[in-house]
């Protein structure tokens, strides 16, 4: 269907639904007069339109404010779920805080300070051998200089190339 195809059929459409404006009422009317493909079209359009006011209606089995009723009803129950779960959730963790103070252990509910241990050897004195050490330390390599080169006067060094 091409745009000019489309056009006509939406204010076709348009006329058979009176949201036209006079000037396309006017035209649609004489389309009807003079076009067979549009008066096909517009048949076409009236017995649907015909056919669809005719179709029964199902009736709901309970009514709209039923249906709100139940939804509104879900709502609730699952918002006292879960804060029947979570009420569920803190009465165990206090069960067990209560339980792990109660049972015996060598633990206390006041703040301890960590203690050094304290060793049952006498301290000797730390001795350090300046002149021996522990590891060996390899002595580092030295370069030798290079040989200096004195330059000619023509500005060239002793190899022949120019500075």
């Amino acid at each position: 269907m091409d745009i000019l195809q489309r056009d006509r059929f939406e204010l076709l459409s348009a006329y058979l639904d009176s949201e036209v404006t006079a000037d396309e009422r006017k035209q649609v009317q004489e389309w009807l007069k003079s076009d067979p493909k549009m008066q096909c079209l517009y048949t076409r359009l009236v017995k649907l339109r015909q056919g669809l006011q005719t179709i029964p209606v199902p009736e709901s089995e309970q009514s709209a404010e039923q249906a709100v009723n139940q939804v509104f009803g879900r709502i609730n129950r699952r918002r006292s779920q879960r804060v029947a779960a979570w009420g569920g959730a803190a009465i165990a963790a206090l069960f067990v805080g209560a339980l792990s103070g109660i049972l015996p252990g060598n633990h206390s509910l006041s703040p301890q300070l960590a203690k050094a241990p304290i060793s049952e050897t006498a301290a000797e004195p730390l001795m350090v051998a300046l002149n021996h050490p522990a590891v060996e330390i390899p002595k580092a390599a030295v370069a030798a200089p290079e040989k200096f080169v004195k330059p000619s006067v023509d500005g060239s060094d002793a190899k022949g190339y120019q500075n």
